[in-house]
């Protein structure tokens, strides 16, 4: 199975795509941006991806505070009181029968300083143990969580780039198209004119030339629509694409067979990896709680000391004693330390129920990630044979669709010499014309449905990374320009 260091590797770090876009901004200021450029972007402005990158970070928190339940706590106290006490008492003492007042006056100071430090290390403890075989589950599921949304950023990247140079070729031919209608709309009035053709003829081709219009002014504000989509990637405005080349070929994908990308893709698809974590790390937090009920034994060892200072003065005054003679004042300075060593042994008799409910709660969650386990499993099976067929399909459809605009400008010659002869009418011509732009569109978008077809079966197979990025920014060619805005000639 691929391993998830290779998985995380499908980005590039945020420092090294930095530098790579300071590069690209350097050398080329004014050219075109190509599908690298918009990528390495959005790796760093992308909030998604950063918002992914974020929740993989304290994810992976799980393992750590796992095992922290296993390892020795130490913990450090100290402190340090001032207090004052005041005592006053008054009374009578019996000297030879006789009670005699007596009364007694004094003040304690105390000054306090004491410090402590204890270790608790878990000598048996099973539920710990468990509890930190789920947290490193969690965290492998966190790595492969954030390998399959860096693969979904490749991909969303892609489909942003890919559907702007769609929209931009569909405004194109829609625009040629107008522009063509145009002309056999100026044609037509010219031979109704000279009284060639009826006014029927004008009318239907002024009908076809305002439909061609609007279609013209949707695809305008598509292509609008399909940069915006690239500025929430990246946070910032793009204008100029680069587009692809003509000799973009469709290849049927290697290996040829769908078993093998089924293979593939329950050997390496990411999110059925996830599935297969959150499934083993719920079955450990099950065993968790179901050996909450066993003994726990651990070792705690300890060391205080503290040191007292301080006066105590008072006055006693007693019948027949004067004043003040037995006033006096003494000083004291305590310390003491020890130490402690005590094992532990601790077993739940009765919790009101809370660990019986948590054995059945923790018992039913780890059986729901058994069966998603199974559906992810299943539709990790389906994804990869459906976009298999995808790609095999589009791929057939791209020879298909450039076959077919030969055969549509074919019709087209032959149908407009019909029209001049008078064996056809406007309308047959320009249905014809549709058609060929009609056929230009159709093969424009089976090449991007092709390119996006394959990211996919990659993706659900756990192959896609930023090396495919790269492979089909090769294919682009700057001098082919995609303007945001495009101006129709004669419009």
């Amino acid at each position: 199975m691929k391993s998830i260091e290779h998985a995380q590797r499908t980005v590039k770090s945020p420092r090294l795509a930095s530098a790579a876009l300071i590069t690209a901004v350097i050398a080329a200021p004014c050219g075109a941006e190509s599908l690298q450029d918009i990528y390495e972007i959005a790796v760093v402005q992308d909030p998604v991806i950063a918002a992914a990158r974020a929740t993989y970070r304290a994810d992976a928190e799980a393992r750590n505070q796992g095992r922290a339940g296993l390892l020795p706590q130490v913990s450090a106290s100290a402190s340090y009181s001032d207090s004052t006490n005041d005592l006053n008492q008054f009374g009578t003492v019996s000297v030879n029968g006789a009670e005699i007042p007596r009364s007694e006056n004094n003040r304690t100071k105390t000054d306090t300083e004491s410090y402590a430090i204890n270790l608790s290390q878990a000598l048996f403890n099973l539920p710990a143990w468990y509890s930190f075989q789920r947290g490193k589950n969690l965290t492998a599921s966190a790595e492969a969580q954030f390998a399959a949304d860096q693969q979904n950023l490749i991909l969303r990247v892609s489909e942003a780039y890919f559907n702007v140079l769609r929209a931009f070729d569909n405004t194109e031919t829609r625009d040629a198209e107008q522009r063509a209608i145009q002309r056999q709309l100026e044609q037509t009035r010219e031979r109704y004119e000279v009284g060639l053709v009826p006014i029927t003829d004008v009318h239907e081709a002024r009908a076809v030339f305002d439909e061609a219009a609007v279609n013209s002014l949707e695809s305008r504000g598509a292509l609008r629509i399909a940069f915006e989509q690239l500025q929430v990637l990246t946070g910032r405005r793009h204008s100029v694409l680069a587009g692809l080349g003509a000799q973009f070929a469709a290849s049927t994908p290697q290996p040829a067979e769908s078993d093998a990308w089924v293979d593939f893709a329950l050997d390496n698809n990411f999110r059925l990896k996830v599935a297969m974590l959150t499934k083993q790390a719920a079955g450990n937090n099950a065993k968790a709680q179901k050996y909450q009920y066993l003994p726990k034994l651990s070792l705690s060892m300890g060391y205080q000391k503290s040191n007292s200072d301080g006066t105590q003065t008072g006055v006693s005054y007693q019948a027949g004693v004067p004043a003040g003679s037995n006033a006096d004042s003494l000083t004291f300075d305590r310390d003491t330390d020890g130490s402690s060593v005590q094992l532990n042994l601790s077993m739940p008799i009765y919790s009101g129920g809370i660990l019986h409910s948590q054995r059945r709660q923790s018992a039913h969650r780890a059986d729901s990630a058994q069966q998603n386990l199974i559906a992810a499993r299943r539709n990790t099976v389906q994804s990869a044979r459906s976009a298999h067929q995808s790609v095999m399909t589009n791929a057939a459809r791209v020879d298909a669709r450039q076959q077919s605009i030969v055969s549509a400008q074919s019709a087209l010659k032959a149908t407009q010499a019909g029209y001049e002869v008078g064996t056809r009418n406007i309308v047959d011509v320009l249905v014809a014309q549709q058609a060929v732009y009609r056929a230009r569109r159709n093969f424009a978008n089976t090449r991007y449905d092709y390119i996006l077809s394959m990211m996919r079966l990659k993706q659900v197979a756990g192959q896609l990374s930023p090396d495919d990025i790269y492979q089909l920014n090769a294919w682009l060619q700057p001098e082919l320009v995609v303007q945001r805005s495009v101006i129709m000639d004669g419009a």
